[in-house]
């Protein structure tokens, strides 16, 4: 299986090369296959959830655009009126055929850990079968850590704060789920600190504070209702230019995207580069041209 794909850096003096990676064996770039050769495994560890490492030699296959020079001959008049044969330099896109390896690091990750994303050197990410409740975080295979509040295996038993033995309330503890309240008994009102039962009547609301309270809610609610059209305006946004790229992706590809093949999608990959590289060659005999001009 043969792939070609554009490559966007290209070294000092190259046009942009296309490359193919021939064989099978592990995944390559863009889901391509190539083959691999192992040339060195490191000594097995669980380091950060890392059971091996190994270097893998990617053997690559590819052509690359060049500019060759070209040189023409022609007569002209040197001093003296004498007939004087030189030449002058042109250049050309050539191609060249070339076969170089690239080491790449493969990573083995230990059972019950995983890599954060494919080209992660690190297993850093433990795995829990079953997912953590109520806030809980899996920091090793099918370990939970539980927000305060909750146990379990999963973090999904509520804890009773109430019957551990600890005094949390004055007077009367009310479990609830992932914490406890305290209440009191009549005649006695809950204190600042919300756990302490002290002596006192509670005072009734004033005409001020009431009013206090709407218009801090008037105005939250005032800021909600602005940031909810500024998300709708920027999803309207959105959707446009969503619907203005697909139109022109149709546009250009001959088929509908849907229809794409892999290999379709290199072919056209390096289509667009070999114009790019042409482009670039065309620009460079114009700067060419325009300093013989001014000559």
């Amino acid at each position: 299986m043969k792939f070609r794909m554009g490559v966007g850096l290209s070294p000092p003096g190259r046009v942009g090369p296309q490359w193919s990676l021939e064989g099978r064996g592990i995944p390559g770039p863009q889901g391509l296959a190539h083959s691999v050769s192992v040339s060195h495994l490191l000594r097995p560890g669980c380091s950060q959830g890392v059971c091996s490492k190994q270097m893998l030699v990617v053997p690559l296959h590819y052509n690359e655009s060049y500019s060759q020079p070209v040189y023409k001959p022609y007569l002209t008049v040197c001093n003296g009126r004498r007939i004087c044969s030189t030449y002058r330099t042109t250049y050309r896109v050539a191609w060249r055929e070339v076969r170089r390896e690239v080491p790449q690091t493969h990573v083995v990750c230990c059972q019950g850990w995983k890599k954060r994303h494919p080209g992660a050197l690190t297993c850093d990410e433990a795995i829990c079968a079953k997912p953590c409740l109520n806030r809980g975080v899996c920091v090793r295979p099918e370990q939970c850590e539980c927000a305060p509040g909750w146990g379990g295996k999963h973090c999904h038993v509520d804890v009773d704060e109430c019957r551990t033995g600890v005094t949390l309330c004055s007077h009367h503890c009310i479990n609830t789920a992932g914490s406890f309240t305290c209440r009191c008994p009549r005649g006695l009102v809950l204190g600042p600190d919300g756990r302490t039962c002290t002596e006192g009547t509670l005072e009734p609301p004033t005409g001020a504070s009431v009013l206090s309270v709407a218009v801090r809610e008037a105005e939250h609610e005032r800021v909600l209702r602005r940031e909810i059209r500024e998300l709708r305006a920027r999803l309207e946004r959105l959707e446009h230019w969503a619907g203005q790229a697909g139109a022109w992706v149709r546009a250009v590809l001959p088929m509908p995207p849907e229809e794409l093949q892999p290999e379709k999608v290199a072919e056209l990959w390096g289509r667009s580069d070999r114009i790019e590289s042409l482009s670039d060659q065309v620009l460079l005999l114009e700067e060419r041209l325009g300093a013989c001009e001014l000559l």
